[in-house]
């Protein structure tokens, strides 16, 4: 070193900058040159670490898988606990889809340590079927039967074959016997547990923490080293809970939340911070449904077919979620498995005027004059009736500006509509239950297998079913409980059924909107999917992650 440095102030100050300038460009081509070859030998992987906190509209209340109602308290069982597609070795058709024996994993832990068994299936479902528990799932489990076969198999037994059952067995969020065994069902909804859960889901709670009036500000989740699937990469996962929407994107824009779940539509354009979006295709669609029985008009199928053709859907999906949203024409959402292009037409008001006017359907111009309102009228059994409709609108801002638009459109072709706001609280207690409606504008939520019995299958006109427009069709009966049993061509047998519906227009079929996600540039791995419901956004979250790692190709 110090001959070297001899050398260096040997040199002439010229030699001495021209030394020092071909050392520095070495160097940087050096650096380059290994840099290079480092990123071409080498690629990015996940990493584990970091903090993510995301913001939800709404407040926990169940986070139990048995009791969930809303989309907070699904998405905190999405990220607390396990359903049987994680839990399983084994689900398996042992008897033509009436008898299915499913093996639990071996060595299975709940976040406490305490150890996971066939018990705790057998409980979950037992209390499911609980009328006392009140469960909104329990319609899928009815006349189901479970047989213990050992500490981790056991036979799950239906009253007749169910082609679709498995996935009921596969998207089962099961819950620990341990901790809520000596729990009355009648006091399930005033359980600690429901707050401070003990789950086997790729996080487990830390602590939650509320204001002075009881609000509840945030959970804090991190990662459970017991789960038995992947292992979350997200180290520790926040959720902030607000109640007005601007000011969680107020806060995404500042940085204090990492992503916003139940983004409402309008909003997007207030996202000012750099972001991605995960667009989630959703097995869901909104309609109008009519029931048939509290009103004479609502009766007569060119009745319904000119509500339909005069309603703006592509106005709908244009204005109110900017084109994030499918057209719907029939009982089955656009991209699901069995989805029909058999579905009612395109809107068309001339036509519907046409379809009105051919019916007997009249303007009475004088009264027109007299209030500048056109409604149209006919004599039905000696009764002058008129084409007035009251529609029972849910207070949410989507569905009351799509009660507006259908307002105007079925007011050009002379149809009155009175909508009704109603909290959707309401909506599902009294007004649904009751069937206390002429029309109400709501929302059907499908699994992945596009089972249409209990939204349309006359065993289910009546609370607690949710055949919504009281339809009852023989031939729609047989081919759903064909459909359900296994028998025949599924798919011919799907065609064939929303041919049915559609043609007789016992809804006039709106829209689908999508699910948006938004999130910072940090996130990697929420991968856009069809989803049954907006929390299974979360059912990969653990491969969420923030960071990444370069190993050799």
């Amino acid at each position: 070193m110090n001959r070297l440095r001899k050398i260096f102030f040997a040199f002439t100050r010229k030699e001495k900058t021209t030394f020092l300038v071909a050392f520095f460009i070495f160097s940087i081509s050096s650096i380059i040159f290994g840099v290079t070859v480092f990123r071409a030998s080498t690629k990015p992987v996940p990493a584990s670490g970091g903090e993510y906190t995301e913001g939800i509209l709404g407040q926990p209340v169940f986070i139990n898988p048995v009791i969930a109602t809303s989309e907070v308290d699904k998405s905190l069982v999405r990220l607390l606990f396990s359903n049987l597609e994680v839990m399983t070795t084994k689900i398996e058709d042992v008897e033509d889809g009436k008898a299915w024996r499913v093996r639990l994993k071996e060595d299975m832990l709940w976040s406490d340590g305490e150890k996971i068994t066939s018990d705790d299936v057998i409980f979950t479902i037992e209390k499911i079927q609980d009328p006392e528990t009140s469960s909104p799932i329990a319609s899928g489990w009815r006349g189901v039967r479970v047989e213990r076969l050992s500490e981790l198999e056991f036979q799950v037994f239906t009253t007749e074959p169910y082609a679709f059952f498995k996935t009921n067995l596969e998207n089962l969020y099961v819950l620990p016997r341990h901790i809520f065994k000596d729990v009355p069902s009648p006091n399930w909804k005033i359980s600690d547990y429901n707050l401070k859960p003990i789950g086997s889901g790729p996080f487990r709670f830390v602590e939650f923490n509320k204001r002075e009036d009881g609000f509840i500000q945030n959970y804090h989740l991190t990662v459970n080293e017991k789960y038995v699937a992947e292992k979350a990469l997200i180290q520790d996962f926040f959720i902030r809970f607000f109640t007005d929407p601007e000011e969680m994107v107020g806060e995404f824009n500042k940085g204090q939340i990492d992503g916003v779940a139940s983004l409402p539509f309008g909003m997007l354009q207030q996202i000012k911070r750099s972001h991605e979006l995960v667009n989630y295709r959703l097995a869901s669609y909104y309609a109008v449904f009519i029931n048939q029985t509290r009103n004479l008009a609502l009766r007569e199928e060119d009745v319904r077919r000119a509500l339909d053709l005069a309603t703006p859907k592509q106005r709908m999906v244009s204005e109110i979620f900017g084109d994030r949203a499918k057209i719907e024409g029939g009982p089955i959402p656009p991209g699901i498995k069995f989805y029909s292009s058999v579905v009612q037409g395109e809107e068309n008001p001339d036509l519907a005027i046409k379809i009105l006017e051919e019916a007997g359907w009249k303007i009475n111009l004088n009264e027109a004059a007299v209030s500048g309102i056109q409604v149209r009228e006919k004599i039905i059994n000696k009764t002058r009736v008129k084409l007035e409709v009251n529609m029972i609108v849910p207070q949410i801002p989507f569905l009351t500006q799509t009660a507006q638009i259908i307002q105007e459109g079925w007011g050009r072709v002379g149809v009155k509509i009175s909508p009704i706001v109603v909290s959707p609280e309401e909506v599902v207690r009294n007004v649904i239950k009751n069937r206390d409606y002429e029309m109400i504008v709501f929302g059907n939520v499908l699994n992945s297998n596009s089972d249409l019995f209990p939204f349309w299958h006359s065993s289910q006109r009546f609370s607690p079913g949710l055949n919504l427009t009281l339809y009852n069709n023989k031939k729609a009966d047989g081919l759903m409980e064909a459909i359900r049993a296994g028998k025949g061509e599924q798919e011919e047998n799907f065609q064939k059924l929303q041919e049915i519906i559609s043609t007789e227009y016992p809804a006039v079929f709106l829209y689908s909107p999508d699910y948006l996600y938004v999130s910072n540039r940090n996130l990697k791995g929420a991968e856009t999917s069809f989803i049954a419901d907006p929390a299974d956004r979360l059912k990969n979250v653990s491969k969420w992650h923030l960071k990444t790692a370069r190993v050799l190709k």
